[in-house]
């Protein structure tokens, strides 16, 4: 079965062939799998069906003439590195299918869990072998999708440098964003600012363009001018603005606490604590509406119920 479909591989469709891998590689390693149920419905697939007690298939009378192919759930198929399914081909489609389930076979080498855990290699370090997580052996090598994610990961690493030298605010744009990415490099050579940007991008290209195509630049700069004027600070592992107002625990989520509209009267005076020079009138935001006396409303202790009635009596 492999060497056959292995030379078909070079003249057909990359996509109507599945390659098991197995984790160790060329070892001469043998998997001995059955039939496996799909764990979202609890059944075999169609093609699978049971047997009787003397091991033949229990098929009806339109399975048995319909010239399908059928598994036996008690079939074992012997599966090693490199062996190859043509789904073009009926018994090869019907095999995979029956066994495709098992959960010693990931969809890819980097499969996860629904929990994010991957079904094979735990986290590695360079230059060492990838520890195991998963109970996954097997994986599946579709042709042409490796080259694929690394082409994928190359461009992107190409368009986050093009952001980044391409900046249009240049060096003063570029040190806003390594500011952002946690990075004070304001009294630092434009290379070295350059460089650091181009590190991240080879390694997560995603976060920088995030970055430049974001929509929140403008509240990210502020979160961090806050927090550098003591506007915003932390307590208990909290981010608070005052004493009372919690922004969350994690940069993101105060993030997404400011974009908030619910939000925008005491944003308003996050941005006045933080750049007082830029308003004129302290106790008017944009609108014309005193946020100042809001916000003091706002903070203040609340009087319990039983005794506002006793004052207003």
């Amino acid at each position: 079965m492999s060497t056959d479909n292995a030379n078909k591989l070079m003249q057909s469709p990359a996509e109507n062939f599945i390659i098991l891998r197995s984790v160790y590689g060329k070892v001469g390693m043998k998997y001995y799998i059955q039939p496996s149920k799909d764990p979202r419905t609890g059944q075999y697939p169609p093609c699978v069906k049971p047997v009787n007690s003397v091991g033949d298939m229990i098929l009806s009378d339109p399975e048995r003439n319909s010239g399908k192919i059928f598994i036996k759930e008690t079939e074992t198929f012997v599966i090693e590195d490199g062996t190859t399914f043509d789904l073009n081909n009926p018994y090869d489609a019907a095999k995979w299918e029956a066994i495709k389930n098992c959960i010693f076979i990931a969809q890819s080498r980097d499969s996860k869990d629904s929990k994010g855990v991957n079904l094979i290699d735990g986290p590695g370090v360079k230059g060492t072998l990838r520890p195991r997580q998963g109970i996954a052996e097997i994986y599946i090598e579709r042709p042409g999708y490796e080259a694929a994610k690394r082409v994928s990961k190359k461009k992107k690493i190409h368009d986050a440098g093009t952001y980044i030298l391409d900046d249009p605010r240049g060096d003063e744009g570029r040190v806003q964003m390594a500011r952002l990415l946690g990075k004070h490099m304001r009294n630092v050579s434009s290379a070295d600012v350059t460089d650091f940007l181009l590190s991240i991008a080879e390694k997560d290209p995603d976060r920088i363009i995030n970055l430049y195509t974001g929509d929140d630049i403008n509240i990210r700069l502020l979160f961090m001018d806050a927090k550098d004027k003591h506007v915003i600070i932390v307590k208990q592992k909290l981010y608070m603005y005052g004493d009372s107002v919690c922004l969350g625990a994690t940069d993101d989520a105060a993030i997404t606490w400011m974009k908030d509209p619910r939000n925008r009267k005491v944003l308003e005076l996050i941005k006045k604590d933080t750049y007082p020079d830029l308003y004129e009138d302290f106790g008017e935001d944009e609108t014309g509406e005193d946020t100042a006396q809001e916000f003091t409303a706002l903070t203040a202790p609340k009087t319990p119920t039983n005794q506002r009635n006793k004052i207003t009596k």
